[in-house]
C-alpha cells in the first residue's frame, strides 16, 4: 500500500510538495487513513479547490480556538477531516503554518496531511524563494513530479515558475524533457525539497501512464549518488484517491 511505501509508521504531519499529482496523494492517503481505521486531517498552507475538499469534514474558520475545538470533534465523529480557513471562488485557503505545528502538538495521534505547495496543474516545478510553506513539525515532506512528462517540449503549460526549472535542468524552453530534469529538480538545493522538514521521499507519479522503469532507477540512482538525504523514492500509478505504489527503491 502507499502508506507502507512512503514510509509512515507514526502519526504526524506529513507535507506534500511539488507537483503533477499533491492532491492525489493527500487524497489517497486520507482513504487509507479511514481504511486503517486512524484519524486523518487534510489541509493546506496554499489553496486547494473546494471540490477537493467536500467530501471530508469540512471546517471553515479563520480563529485558531474555534476551528481547533470543531476539528478535534469532527475527527473523533467521522475519522477524516478537513479545516481551511475561508473560500475565494473556486478555492479554499490554507492555514498558516504554525496553527499545523501547533495542531500536531494537540493532536499527536493524528495523522496531518498537508499540501504545503501550488502547480498550477503543472507536472514539473522549482519554487520561489518563499515555497513551499513546509509546517517545522513535518515529519515527512513528500515531494512529487510527474514522470508522464518525460519526452515533452518544456513549456509553461507543464512546468510551473518555467524561469525557475530551467535555471535548475539547464534547459531552454522548447527542448525534450529527460529522466536527468526530473532527477535535478530532486537533487537541487532549490528544487521540489526547499524548505523541507523531515525525511524527504520522492514520489514520481505517472507511472502507470507508460513504461518508465528505467527512467525511475535511473532518477533513483542519481538521488543516491547526489547524497541529498532522500530516503526512498516510490514510483506510483493512478490520480485522485485511487493513487497506489508501482515501485519502490530505498536509498
Amino acid at each position: 500500500m502507499l502508506w507502507e511505501a512512503l514510509g509512515i509508521s507514526e502519526p504526524g504531519v506529513i507535507a506534500c510538495v511539488g507537483a503533477g499529482g499533491k492532491t492525489s496523494l493527500v487524497q489517497s492517503l486520507a482513504v487509507s487513513a479511514g481504511r486503517r481505521g486512524v484519524t486523518a486531517l487534510v489541509t493546506t498552507t496554499t489553496r486547494m479547490f473546494y471540490s477537493q475538499v467536500a467530501g471530508y469534514a469540512l471546517t471553515l474558520s479563520d480563529d485558531y480556538a474555534a476551528g481547533s475545538v470543531k476539528v478535534a470533534a469532527s475527527l473523533k465523529q467521522r475519522k477524516t477531516a478537513a479545516w481551511l480557513t475561508g473560500l475565494e471562488g473556486e478555492k479554499a485557503c490554507g492555514l498558516p503554518g504554525a496553527w499545523i505545528d501547533r495542531l500536531a502538538s494537540s493532536l499527536p495521534s493524528a495523522y496531518i496531511l498537508v499540501e504545503a505547495d501550488g502547480a498550477r496543474r503543472a507536472l514539473l516545478k522549482a519554487p520561489a524563494a518563499h515555497e513551499p510553506v513546509v509546517p517545522t513539525s513535518t515529519i515527512i515532506t513528500a515531494g512529487v513530479l510527474n514522470l508522464g512528462v518525460i519526452g515533452r517540449a518544456l513549456s509553461p503549460d507543464n512546468a510551473h515558475r518555467l524561469d525557475l526549472v530551467t535555471n535548475i535542468i539547464h534547459k531552454r524552453q522548447g527542448e525534450i524533457v529527460s529522466w536527468l530534469d526530473i532527477a535535478r529538480l530532486a537533487v537541487h538545493p532549490n528544487g521540489i525539497f526547499q524548505h523541507a522538514c523531515g525525511r524527504k521521499v520522492l514520489l514520481l507519479s505517472g507511472g502507470g501512464q507508460g513504461d518508465y522503469g528505467v527512467a525511475a532507477s535511473q532518477i533513483a540512482a542519481y538521488c543516491l549518488l547526489a547524497g541529498t538525504n532522500i530516503e526512498r523514492v516510490v514510483v506510483s500509478a493512478g490520480y485522485g484517491d485511487s493513487m497506489q505504489p508501482a515501485a519502490v527503491y530505498k536509498l
